[in-house]
């Protein structure tokens, strides 16, 4: 009705690798694809502090989120390219555990292993903690396939800072997890005067069955696309 009225857009999947047909374009997943969730929330104090020690006690270890190659056009990315508006420090990278990281968040860590991420070579999981700044913004884009959920654990997060995935817009609430499409457009805010502090992961999407998952992870494995 609202986009019948005009009130509001339908943002479709736009994948920069895989899209899988016929999947729902949720925007937000509903809470309850992941029955887990209270078991990862249970644990929010000891994540955060935890992030707490290493965002500001470690800083050899944090890197800036966006690093473009030398040279290149400039992009909406251009802005954040090498910035420390937005740093991560990850847990796990591409399907590979940072144990520098790990032993340092030994709690995260078993948080991590609790949930049911995806394991593909090369690819997956990925697990970081994200900081942004006061005042930094994460431009709209859109993801890389819609096989995966991105989950996000908000561990600091001061008024002022929000979250929009396609045709909604959230703030974060400490300690309640929530997983989105990140296929569908979707950008972040910092307008307060402390920093934002999110634990971020991906998992398969939950409309897929583990047929299709182990399906997908050996397409991924095999041909070297991204997952």
């Amino acid at each position: 009705m609202d986009h019948s009225l005009g009130r509001r857009r339908i943002y479709p999947n736009v994948c920069a690798g895989i899209h899988y047909p016929f999947l729902p374009a949720d925007e937000f997943f509903d809470r309850a694809h992941f029955p887990w969730f209270a078991q990862l929330e249970a644990r929010a104090d000891a994540i955060r502090a935890e992030a707490e020690a290493i965002l500001y006690g470690n800083n050899d270890l944090i890197r800036p989120y966006v690093r473009m190659e030398k040279g290149g056009p400039e992009t909406k990315w251009s802005t954040l390219d090498g910035s420390l508006d937005w740093t991560a420090c990850f847990l796990w990278e591409y399907g590979v555990r940072n144990d520098a990281v790990c032993d340092l968040c030994p709690e995260t860590a078993k948080a991590l292993e609790a949930v049911p991420q995806s394991h593909i070579p090369g690819k997956a999981p990925s697990a970081f903690f994200s900081l942004l700044r006061p005042g930094a913004h994460i431009p709209p884009h859109t993801g890389v396939t819609n096989s995966r959920a991105i989950i996000h654990l908000p561990l600091i997060v001061p008024d002022g800072c929000a979250f929009r995935v396609g045709g909604e817009t959230r703030q974060w609430k400490e300690g309640e997890a929530f997983a989105f499409d990140d296929t569908i457009e979707h950008e972040a805010w910092n307008r307060s005067e402390k920093p934002r502090v999110v634990l971020i992961f991906d998992v398969w999407n939950p409309h897929l069955s583990p047929a299709e998952q182990a399906l997908l992870s050996r397409m991924f494995e095999i041909t070297g696309t991204a997952g």
